[in-house]
């Protein structure tokens, strides 16, 4: 057993950095949808709220904005879970790897 840990420590290191590696680049393409996705969210709420307050649409349209507004305003969070998940995964694997 004293042979074989080291050897899979060895192993397991690239695993390592690949998690990192895809932690980081998670993280900044997170960064940059959450401004886009955020920009576009507001937007669709806005132009719903104006188009019920002129009427210019029915309460169903409304409906359908309000709630397409709510999903692409959520996909950044949806996003930062997974990444969490990874970064929970680095964590156990670098605890493994200084053990």
């Amino acid at each position: 057993m004293t042979v074989l840990k080291p050897m899979l420590k060895l192993a397991l290191l690239p695993l390592l950095l690949l998690l990192i590696l895809a932690q980081w680049v998670g993280i900044f393409l997170m960064t940059l949808s959450t401004i886009l996705t955020n920009l576009l969210a507001g937007l669709f709420f806005f132009v719903a709220l104006t188009s019920w307050v002129m009427k210019l649409a029915d309460g169903g349209e409304v409906l359908k904005m309000l709630v397409t507004a709510f999903v692409v305003f959520a996909l950044p969070y949806i996003a930062m879970s997974i990444i969490a998940k990874i970064s929970i995964f680095a964590d156990e694997l670098r605890d493994f790897l200084q053990s």
